[in-house]
């Protein structure tokens, strides 16, 4: 019987200890933008933020809603996509539920809303010109 993880192709490990100093290192990649539904008017999309690690890129995403002019959510806090296994201090994985929480507190610690809030300026001016 083995006791090897077997990691989905470009997973990234990262000791669950080091997110505050992962926060500082984590960068927006890209923010897309998705029409608002007819029903609510809501305007929503996806961010993604990335940190190199060595020759491979660790990365959070997830999905934000604008609640009015010039404020932005995360969609689900606890729905938050990612690329990276989280370890504890013996290098075993975390558990899925405290992964989740652990991932929700980074992007909590991410400036995320400015990005998203110029990305959707952009959106918008370029809605309007065509």
């Amino acid at each position: 019987m083995t006791n090897l993880i077997r990691l989905p192709e470009g997973s990234v490990c990262w000791p669950a200890a080091a997110l505050s100093s992962a926060a500082q290192d984590v960068r927006h990649a890209k923010t897309r933008v998705s029409c608002a539904r007819a029903i609510d008017h809501c305007t929503g999309g996806t961010t993604r933020w990335e940190r190199r690690q060595g020759d491979a890129t660790a990365w959070v995403e997830w999905d934000w809603v604008e609640m009015g002019a010039g404020t932005v959510v995360q969609a689900d806090p606890l729905n938050v996509r990612s690329n990276v296994l989280l370890l504890d201090d013996r290098g075993r994985p975390v558990l899925s539920s405290r992964r989740r929480t652990t991932l929700a507190t980074l992007v909590y610690l991410l400036p995320w809303q400015g990005p998203v809030l110029d990305e959707l300026r952009r959106s918008a001016t370029m809605r309007l010109a065509a």
